[in-house]
């Protein structure tokens, strides 16, 4: 049996418009993605940096962290914060120091900032997030060198990020 031209023509056709569909959606969901983490990182951590800086400068004293107690401690630094008239960035969340950053075609990543006097933790960084991230902070993507460093957590899919200040 003979495909007749007209029939290949029709195919090939379907086959170029859907290929140019695919790689639509494909480069718009990269772009919102990327844009996802750009927000994250001008809108939550670059704002926590400078709120942390701000809580130095007025002489605040930092709450006890015993390792353990990252929540307590986080909620006492915001509580301490909020005394003197610094209020920590605001987060599409219930505490203001976990961020969800939902993106498109990947799991949900629910962020943990921890702060300290010099360095800002996160926890739960995907790692694309990670790589992102430093390429933000430091112009180039390597793991272990420059103002933000990560490595691998123990449930050996997220990342954990420390951003020095």
């Amino acid at each position: 049996m003979t495909i007749s031209g007209k029939a290949v023509e029709r195919t090939a056709c379907v086959l170029i418009y859907a290929g140019l569909a695919v790689l639509t959606i494909w480069a718009g969901t990269g772009l919102i993605n990327y844009s996802l983490d750009s927000r994250f990182y001008r809108d939550f951590v670059m704002k926590w940096e400078v709120a942390l800086q701000a809580y130095e400068v007025k002489g605040g004293a930092w709450p006890y962290f015993s390792g353990g107690n990252h929540v307590s401690y986080m909620d006492q630094l915001t509580r301490m914060m909020q005394e003197r008239a610094l209020h920590p960035p605001k987060s599409n969340t219930g505490r203001a120091y976990i961020y969800r950053l939902d993106k498109i075609g990947l799991p949900e990543e629910n962020i943990f900032i921890l702060c300290f006097s010099q360095s800002i933790v996160l926890y739960g960084i995907s790692p694309g997030t990670a790589l992102r991230l430093d390429e933000y902070i430091d112009g180039k993507a390597d793991t272990g060198k420059g103002l933000f460093t990560y490595r691998l957590s123990k449930d050996s899919y997220t990342y954990i990020g420390r951003l020095q200040i």
